[in-house]
């Protein structure tokens, strides 16, 4: 309607009608127009287009009209401050158009069917979309709170695989640290030996050379039973520890850093491993015979890498076990 005419206060009747056609009608988008021709719309939104009519006298049916042919295919809706012809209420019902009083105080209320029809509506989508919204959010919480407890699952498994590996690490240094210890034992036992015969380490190599200890301890891993299993594999032990303190014995300080000799104490590092798994340290139960009987040919492996290196360090030449002359046919 025409701006002239109207009563100062039209403009908070306007913004009235606005939080109305928000709040009860459901029209999220309505919003106040700022055209001020005649016969213009007063509230507009994609679905809604509404008249405000601020004055003292009732809206004559005439003003509907106007309002119906203005909305199109739009919900048209009228409010006024003083109440609607009966002409014009009985055209409205006809034509669906909602028709609204409003007070000054700030009141509203449908007048009409069509008004009381189009507010339960509102009321019953606005129920609608607070359930789908409630559901949405509570399937977002739901998924936060599934995504924060699997990220704190995944945070408590990377700790504790850390202070495994931690734990796995010191238990690898000790026992690195334990082995050390023994190379060294038999190191100074060698070295006194040597004071006293100086010929002991070069018996002590041809011994380690020509033993078969270590070989039939292997051959035989599958058929050893769990009584003789724990004898057979301290024996092995004791062969790679000797070994061990032989080759630093033989080995003179400036061929240490040669990677023969490198490569003679990781054989000696992981024939000591996989004895360590033969014995089964650090496993729950018993270790199955195929295991024992892997874990001991490795074992084997090592003990001729670290022989030959042993005997090149050394230097003399081993004595050959005389083999039996194969019987003539």
């Amino acid at each position: 309607m025409s701006t002239v005419r109207k009563d100062p206060r039209w403009r908070e009747a306007e913004r009235f009608a606005e939080r109305h056609a928000r709040l009860v009608l459901a029209r999220l988008d309505a919003h106040v127009t700022a055209a001020p021709e005649e016969g213009a719309l007063d509230l507009v939104g994609e679905d809604l287009a509404a008249f405000v009519e601020h004055y003292r006298s009732p809206v004559s049916r005439e003003t509907v009209e106007r309002l119906h042919r203005a909305a199109g295919g739009r919900t048209a809706v009228c409010y006024s401050r003083a109440g609607y012809s009966k002409t014009a209420v009985l055209w409205a019902d006809e034509r669906r158009v909602a028709l609204f009083g409003y007070t000054d105080a700030g009141h509203a209320a449908p007048l009409n069917a069509f008004a009381s029809e189009l507010v339960a509506r509102a009321q019953v989508e606005s129920e609608h979309h607070v359930r789908v919204a409630a559901d949405v959010v509570t399937r977002h919480q739901s998924a936060l709170r599934h995504e924060a407890e699997r990220r704190e699952r995944e945070a408590h498994a990377a700790a504790l695989r850390a202070q495994q590996a931690q734990e796995a690490a010191e238990r690898a240094r000790r026992r690195r640290r334990e082995l050390d210890e023994a190379t060294l034992g038999r190191t100074l036992s060698l070295l006194l030996a040597q004071r006293i015969d100086p010929t002991a380490l070069h018996s002590t190599v041809q011994r380690l050379a020509l033993s078969g200890v270590v070989q039939a301890v292997a051959a035989g891993a599958g058929r050893l039973s769990l009584a003789e299993r724990p004898h057979a594999v301290a024996l092995v032990r004791s062969m790679f520890d000797e070994a061990a303190g032989a080759l630093e014995v033989a080995t003179p300080p400036w061929a240490q850093s040669t990677p023969q000799y490198r490569a003679a104490r990781v054989a000696l590092y992981r024939a000591q491993d996989a004895l360590d798994a033969a014995d089964g340290l650090g496993v729950a139960g018993h270790v199955a015979p195929e295991d024992v009987a892997r874990h001991l040919h490795e074992a084997e492996r090592c003990w001729r890498a670290v022989v030959a290196e042993l005997v090149k360090a050394q230097g003399a030449p081993l004595i050959d076990i005389p083999h039996p002359r194969p019987a003539l046919r």
